[in-house]
């Protein structure tokens, strides 16, 4: 009789193997909501980081031809990362000259994800967040 307890090849009893896979779906249920908030909330740290970046090249480009540009101008001057109405790659947001005159200019910057925050910023510098 104790042969045959010992020649029973040994593995996982189907219950076993439910109880792993429930586990591994619950840490997965826990997980996947955090990684997604961090994902956003890197894009639309990345969207203002380029903001900021078009504001420097505005005034920089203001300083060469004495009036703000819009993206293009500042993509055909080697200033800008993002032309008109194009997507960044990073961080999925339109960006987009709203305003262009000699002496203001407003950029906004506009998520593809409906869940995302739009951003806007004029010539001041303020960056106004708007759902």
């Amino acid at each position: 009789m104790m042969q045959r307890v010992r020649d029973r090849k040994r593995g996982f009893t189907i219950i076993e193997l439910l109880i792993v896979i429930a586990i591994i779906a619950i840490l997965a249920a826990v997980a996947i909501p955090a990684l997604l908030k961090a994902q956003k909330s890197g894009k639309e740290s990345a969207a203002t980081q380029v903001l900021k970046s078009l504001r420097s090249a505005e005034e920089v480009y203001k300083t060469k031809k004495t009036s703000y540009g819009n993206l293009n101008d500042l993509s055909a001057s080697n200033s800008s990362p993002v032309q008109e109405n194009a997507t960044d790659v990073n961080s999925g947001y339109v960006f987009k000259t709203l305003t262009n005159t000699s002496q203001v200019f407003t950029i906004t910057a506009t998520p593809t994800a409906a869940d995302m925050t739009t951003y806007t910023m004029g010539e001041g510098g303020q960056l106004l967040q708007s759902q």
